[in-house]
C-alpha cells in the first residue's frame, strides 16, 4: 500500500474521531518557550495545553491508527517521520479546537452538568484503572489529569451541539441543484464567435464540444458556486437541452448545454454539503473572533521534540481513551 493512500486513511480516521472536523483553530506562531510554559504545548487566552494531555491524545491515537487494513504502519517498509507527523498535525487540531470551544463556554457560561460531570469521573476512573505504569509515567498523568481532559472534552461537546442546533437546516432546491451539461470553454475571442455561428447554424453541440473545449472533459456535473458568478447566472437559467450563447468568464469564453437541470439524488446530496459548509462556518466565525480578542502562541521547541515511531516501549499500548468517554457520554 502506498505511503500517500495510508496518510489519507489515517487522516480520515483521525477526522472521523472528532466532531470537530473541518473548522481551523488558531494559527500557530512560534514563540519562546517561557511564552506557553516549560510543559505547555499551546495556550490561547488563560487556558493551556499541557504536554501530559497532548501526549495521551497522541499515544492512544498512535496505537488506535497503528494499523491501517491489517497493515502496521510502524514498521521500515513506511515512512514512520511522515506518518508521525501527520498523526501530531491531527491531535494538535482536534486539541485546539476543543480549547477554543472550551473559551467560548467561559465566555457564554456554558457549564457542565452535575450529570456530565460525574460521568467524567467514572471515565477518568476505568480509563486510569486501565494504564499499565509505563504509560502513566510516559504520560505523566494522575487519575485527575484524565477527569480535567474529559471534562474539556465533553464540554467542547455540548458547546459543538448547541451550535449546531442553531444552525439553519433550510435549503432551498433552486440552492442545492445540481445540474448537468456540455461544457465548451475557449480562450480566443475570435474561436468564441466562431462557435456562436456554428452553434446558430445548427452544428451539434456536443461534437463542437469534444473538438474546441480547453478543458479535460466537456461534460460536467455542478451546483452553485463552481463556476464564475457570471457563468450561474446565465446556466441555472438554462431548461434541458437548451444551449447558451457565450458567456465571458475566467479569461476566456464559456458555452453549456443544459443535459439535466436538476439531477435529484446530486442535489440531494448537495444540499447536506451546504449544510455542513453552514454549520462549518459557524465554528469558524467563533474562531476568528477568539482569535482577533485573545493572544494565542504555540511551543513548537517542546512540540517537535516529542516523537511516537516503532521504538516506543512496547508496554504503551493504551488505545481507550476515546471509547470509555463515549461509553459514559451516552
Amino acid at each position: 500500500m502506498k505511503i500517500k493512500k495510508i496518510l489519507a486513511i489515517v487522516c480520515v480516521a483521525l477526522a472521523g474521531c472528532s466532531i470537530f472536523s473541518g473548522c481551523t483553530a488558531f494559527d500557530k506562531e512560534v514563540y519562546f518557550e517561557s511564552s506557553c510554559g516549560r510543559n505547555t504545548i499551546f495556550k490561547i487566552g488563560d487556558l493551556k495545553c499541557p504536554k501530559k494531555e497532548a501526549l495521551t491524545y497522541l499515544v492512544n491515537s498512535k496505537n488506535i491508527y497503528g494499523t491501517v487494513d491489517g497493515v502496521n504502519l510502524w514498521t521500515k517498509d513506511f515512512d514512520t517521520d511522515v506518518i508521525c507527523g501527520s498523526l501530531k498535525d491531527a491531535v494538535i487540531e482536534h486539541l485546539t479546537k476543543v480549547y477554543v470551544l472550551n473559551l467560548y463556554a467561559s465566555e457564554n457560561e456554558i457549564v457542565l452538568s452535575e450529570t456530565e460531570e460525574e460521568s467524567c469521573k467514572k471515565a477518568a476512573s476505568e480509563y486510569y484503572s486501565s494504564l499499565n505504569d509505563s504509560e502513566k509515567s510516559y504520560m505523566g498523568v494522575r487519575e485527575k489529569d484524565i477527569c480535567r481532559m474529559y471534562e474539556k472534552y465533553v464540554l467542547a461537546t455540548k458547546v459543538y451541539k448547541e451550535l449546531m442546533d442553531s444552525v439553519d437546516e433550510e435549503v432551498s432546491e433552486d440552492e442545492c441543484r445540481v445540474m448537468e451539461a456540455f461544457v465548451l470553454f475557449v480562450s480566443s475571442e475570435d474561436e468564441a464567435k466562431e462557435i456562436q455561428a456554428k452553434i446558430d447554424n445548427g452544428s451539434t453541440f456536443e461534437r463542437l464540444a469534444a473538438t474546441y473545449t480547453e478543458l479535460d472533459s466537456y461534460k460536467a456535473t455542478f451546483g452553485r458556486n463552481q463556476y464564475d458568478p457570471a457563468v450561474d447566472e446565465v446556466v441555472f437559467n438554462l431548461d434541458t437541452d437548451e444551449v447558451s450563447g457565450a458567456i465571458s468568464a475566467d479569461d476566456g469564453y464559456y458555452f453549456f448545454q443544459c443535459l439535466n437541470k436538476y439531477n435529484e439524488k446530486l442535489s440531494e446530496e448537495n444540499k447536506q454539503v451546504i449544510i455542513e459548509k453552514r454549520r462549518q462556518q459557524v465554528i469558524n466565525d467563533i474562531v476568528e473572533d477568539l482569535e482577533n480578542r485573545y493572544y494565542s502562541d504555540m511551543n513548537t521547541k517542546l512540540w517537535d521534540k516529542i516523537s511516537i515511531d516503532s521504538k516506543m516501549s512496547d508496554d504503551l499500548c493504551t488505545s481507550t481513551f476515546f471509547e470509555i468517554l463515549s461509553k459514559y457520554s451516552k
